[in-house]
């Protein structure tokens, strides 16, 4: 299975993220805009990343009644970004509506359904959340019912990529963030893994930021994130 790698621009202004792209040209073409670059940059950056010929994952993690996400979905589909993500724990009804909002679009994105965020674990899950299952199970139980309304791809922790393979359909989209390089500090991550074993486990996309652009040589880098996901 083809992975392909996604660098996360998790910087505060558009001219670093330009910079960061202008810098790996030629070595990637994916990219994620977060909440952070988009609250300050807004659509204007989008426009300059699909001015420069590069793939648009928009990581906002739309979160709110059903009306509500179906016109900021129907919105971003016109901004012409690739992926976008909207979270599964705002349930099925929510989830029709993005997709509704999306086939208003002439230009139709890819919806991802974000599960449980890798910044948690069970303990946080159950102790904090008060949701009692594991993260494997409710991870399960989101994807399932995403699948359901017609939802195509989804953002996972690395860990669930094997048990989630076993079994949603083949053309079913995963993308994982909580990628590290070997023996690189895992930060805010609770549940990591490295770019050749998410690629191993059936990745479709592995996210990584600050691994790229924050080494003093983020080509040598790319290229060896590359190696390991051929």
């Amino acid at each position: 299975m083809k992975t392909e790698l996604i660098v996360a621009l998790d910087v505060s202004s558009g001219e670093e993220a330009l910079h960061i792209v202008e810098t790996l040209s030629g070595y990637v073409t994916w990219y994620k805009v977060g909440s952070i670059l988009f609250t300050r940059e807004g659509p204007s950056l989008i426009k300059a990343l699909k001015d420069r010929g590069c793939k648009v994952f928009l990581d906002l993690k739309f979160f709110d009644i059903p009306n509500t996400v179906k016109g900021v979905c129907e919105g971003v589909a016109h901004l012409g970004v690739d992926m976008f993500t909207l979270h599964l724990l705002g349930g099925k009804e929510m989830s029709h509506a993005a997709l509704e909002g999306v086939s208003l679009a002439s230009h139709r994105p890819l919806a991802l359904g974000v599960t449980i965020l890798t910044s948690m674990n069970e303990d946080i899950l159950k102790n904090e959340l008060h949701i009692q299952e594991s993260v494997e199970n409710t991870v399960t139980h989101l994807v399932r019912q995403g699948l359901e309304v017609g939802i195509k791809g989804f953002v996972c922790s690395p860990h669930e990529l094997c048990s989630l393979r076993s079994w949603i359909p083949e053309d079913t989209i995963l993308v994982t963030p909580g990628i590290r390089l070997a023996g690189e500090a895992s930060g805010d991550q609770k549940r990591v893994m490295t770019p050749k074993e998410a690629h191993q486990y059936g990745a479709n996309y592995i996210v990584m930021g600050r691994s790229v652009y924050g080494a003093p040589n983020p080509i040598d880098v790319v290229k060896r994130i590359l190696t390991e996901i051929a």
